[in-house]
């Protein structure tokens, strides 16, 4: 029996039933199962707060400890571990010494954050007795450098593959740099983690147990119980990424899909893991083209408006490199003759802003960011291939009195973009939804729209 890889989020730590369903699907197995598990959300949420909270106020140590212990004992039912708690109090003293300089690296900001991974595990090893923790740096797990976004590069396969057959519960998000540095892989990055073991265990598929927010038709705070997607490409699940209310790194597809390994996304409500989702490379288009109208209102516009906008050579490079240099991500950019719009995120306008003024372009003749806007998605493959999908968006959004800002499509054949007005966002969602999906289901059911 082959070995297994498997994503266990956070939110499932104190989750029962998933518990004792992950329990049960791997009962009597003789293989090696590695569970790569994330961060309790709300352990790092106070762990980001508290470095935030760290320079404006004196820190409580009694207190914070207090709620990190909380987590443990509201969990397991018992009072920490002495593992536990020295954790807890390696991340107050590590807290307390960033207030008292006033000021933290990069790598000191990952080597924090990381606690909350940590904490996480030995809560989840509490529960579980059967399994064993294996620490990034105890298996080799090397990264680069590039603190807060790393990359994974290698792992020590050998020394895996000659564990016995068991449970083994890996920290995600983190590995070692050739300076023996912590550097972590992005904020909930467990999934890329669990690609990668994948990857270089020659496993045949990469199960995720669960997913905290599903891959489903619509965000469902807008859409009444939107249907979960049963099969996505690697491509629209990595687009599908960029939402907030869905969460699935989008570096997981890229250990796969040169191999074309398989995603399964299995139900944590059954035992036997029935798969609600399977994310590879097969092109499945479906009969309505759209597979899900996503939205964001966490973006920020960047315009650079001008007559020589266009004409003017290097103004999207310098513009990109700074921002790259200054370590902002733009989502997307969307282009004109006499204008140039960059998607961030909200966070990241202001900055943007300060730094794109200092480049003193002349053929630009206006910089503003526009924060009271929305990102639409509507993400399918097909789209370029298939008559009146365009139409159908615009008519939508038309008909319901909404102004699109701005558009893009045609760049890629599964998604467009719509920027609207923040207030139009789940109208926007909504009336799209409704031309795709409620059409479709009238139609299978022999009935006329009309």
């Amino acid at each position: 029996m082959s070995d297994n890889v498997i994503r266990f989020g956070g939110s499932h730590i104190g989750n029962q039933i998933a518990l004792q369903n992950l329990k049960a699907f791997l009962a009597g197995s003789n293989s090696r199962n590695y569970v790569v598990v994330s961060a309790i959300p709300q352990l790092l949420e106070l762990i980001q707060y508290n470095l935030q909270q760290v320079f404006l106020q004196e820190l409580d140590e009694e207190e914070l400890l207090n709620e990190i212990y909380g987590f443990y004992i509201g969990t397991v039912d018992e009072q920490p571990s002495e593992v536990y708690s020295n954790l807890a109090k390696q991340l107050v003293g590590l807290l307390k010494g960033i207030g008292l300089i006033g000021d933290y690296s990069h790598g000191l900001k990952d080597q924090v954050l990381s606690f909350a991974e940590k904490l996480s595990v030995e809560i989840l090893s509490s529960l579980w007795n059967e399994a064993s923790i294996l620490h990034p740096e105890d298996i080799d797990f090397q990264v680069s450098s590039d603190f807060g976004n790393a990359t994974f590069l290698s792992v020590d396969t050998a020394k895996l593959n000659n564990l016995e057959a068991g449970v083994y519960l890996i920290p995600g998000t983190f590995g070692i740099d050739e300076n023996k540095k912590l550097a972590r892989t992005g904020k909930t990055a467990a999934d890329y983690t669990a690609a990668f073991l994948t990857k270089e265990l020659g496993i045949d598929t990469l199960k995720l147990w669960g997913l905290d927010n599903d891959f489903q038709r619509a965000k469902p705070e807008i859409i009444e119980n939107p249907e979960i997607i049963k099969r996505l490409t690697y491509s629209e699940a990595s687009e599908l990424a960029y939402f907030e209310h869905y969460s699935f790194h989008p570096r997981t597809v890229e250990p796969l899909e040169h191999s074309h390994i398989p995603i399964k996304v299995l139900s944590p409500e059954t035992a036997d893991g029935e798969v609600e989702t399977i994310i590879n490379t097969e092109t499945y288009i479906e009969k309505q083209i759209v597979k899900s109208v996503a939205c964001t209102d966490d973006i920020s516009l960047l315009k650079l408006d001008g007559p020589g906008v266009g004409l003017k050579p290097g103004i999207l490079a310098k513009v990109t490199n700074q921002l790259n240099d200054a370590g902002l991500n733009i989502k997307s950019v969307i282009t004109s003759q006499t204008s140039i719009n960059f998607i961030l995120s909200k966070e990241n306008g202001a900055k943007a802003l300060k730094l794109v003024h200092k480049l003193g372009f002349s053929a630009v003749t206006d910089i503003k960011v526009v924060n009271d806007v929305a990102l639409i998605g509507i993400v399918g493959h097909g789209m370029q291939q298939a008559y009146g999908v365009s139409a159908k968006i615009f008519a939508a959004v038309a008909n319901n009195k909404i102004n699109v800002i701005l558009s893009g499509s045609g760049a890629s054949d599964l998604v467009s973009y719509l920027v609207v007005q923040e207030s139009d966002k789940e109208k926007s969602v909504r009336e799209i939804y409704n031309a795709f999906f409620l059409t479709q289901q009238i139609l299978e059911r022999g009935v006329s729209p009309l």
